[in-house]
């Protein structure tokens, strides 16, 4: 499958994070953080690599690997953050059953940061790329931090259980980044063909509802909205000077706003094109 607009793609590579960055502050961890990104490539999934690591699995489209692949990584700092609380009763810490637990939670967690690890963010995605490796960090962060104090013998990890929040929160930022970025691009692409079948029930529908079947108001109401179908079905980016991406935007908001009322549509349109042609 091919997008007209790249949008994030994967390559081979672990976000990583080193031993001594558990030992830093919150802010520390979240702003130490430094992405390279190739520039002025084209982006796709390598299909062999996906999967490799763990079950991710999402839609068809690069974004809905990046979804997937941050959900991924909130559930298993979710699973990390509740094994951390239940130390609460003073002895799961030193239980061989927690501690394999917590091995188990790792691995997991470990490989849905490789996963977040090959994709590469362009274009909208950037920032919400960058908010989940600052959430795959901190995770990193706190697991090191678990498994060093399970490495010595020592109840001393109470930084984790924050920093696995903190964790949580910015992959919510960065699945909120994702949605938004998605939703743009909709906007921009370009809207689907006007079915006439469906035009006509919806005429019918609107003019029915307002003036009833037989009527001179319902007859002159489909002439009107016919019209304006007619408008709207001539007018193009280029007729009214403006860029496809922008053309499009305004129109499937007019669509999306006016679905049934296409006097409406029209009128949302030729003002909004007026704006921006100003």
């Amino acid at each position: 499958m091919k997008f007209s607009t790249p949008v994030i793609g994967l390559v081979m590579a672990t976000v990583t994070v080193a031993p001594a960055v558990a030992q830093q502050s919150l802010g520390e961890v979240a702003g130490s953080i430094k992405l390279k990104r190739p520039e002025g490539e084209s982006v796709v999934i390598d299909q062999n690599a996906v999967g490799k690591t763990r079950r991710t699995s999402g839609g068809d489209t690069e974004s809905d690997f990046f979804r997937q692949a941050v959900r991924d990584c909130v559930t298993e700092t979710q699973a990390l953050y509740g094994l951390i609380v239940e130390t609460r009763d003073g002895t799961s810490f030193y239980r061989d059953e927690w501690r394999a637990r917590v091995l188990d939670a790792g691995f997991l967690l470990d490989a849905a940061r490789e996963d977040l690890g090959m994709v590469r963010a362009e274009g909208r995605y950037v920032e919400a790329y960058e908010v989940a490796v600052r959430g795959s960090n901190t995770a990193a962060a706190a697991l090191d931090i678990l498994r060093g104090a399970i490495s010595n013998d020592q109840p001393v990890y109470s930084q984790a259980r924050e920093l696995s929040r903190e964790a949580i929160r910015l992959f919510g930022e960065a699945e909120a980044a994702i949605g938004s970025a998605s939703r743009a691009n909709v906007a921009e692409g370009a809207p689907p063909l006007i079915n006439p079948i469906e035009a006509d029930r919806n005429m019918t529908a609107l003019c029915r509802g307002r003036y009833g079947d037989g009527t001179s108001g319902f007859d002159a109401c489909i002439a009107e909205q016919r019209a304006a179908l007619d408008e709207i079905t001539r007018r193009s980016g280029p007729g009214v000077g403006l860029d496809a991406s922008v053309f499009n935007v305004i129109r499937n908001n007019c669509r999306f706003e006016w679905p049934d009322n296409y006097v409406d549509q029209d009128r949302c349109e030729r003002e909004r094109v007026a704006s921006k042609t100003r």
